[in-house]
């Protein structure tokens, strides 16, 4: 049972680290994009929509470090 405990740990670790968002953030637009195909919305908007998202989550997540560090 340890092993399994350190390889979750080790898991958790290496995805989420110490940028959360980096790991939330992607995983939620995909959601989104997800509702909105099942919505029958075009394909192309979701497309679309699904690279702002996640070009959204980066630039976030980078001013957000860049003030940290000040």
């Amino acid at each position: 049972m340890k092993y399994v405990r350190s390889f979750f740990a080790f898991l958790y670790d290496f995805l989420v680290g110490d940028q959360w968002e980096l790991f939330i953030g992607p995983i939620l637009v995909l959601v989104v994009c997800a509702l909105l195909v099942r919505a029958e919305v075009p394909v192309d908007a979701v497309g679309a929509l699904f690279f702002l998202g996640v070009v959204a989550v980066i630039t976030l997540n980078l001013t957000i470090s860049l003030r940290h560090a000040k």
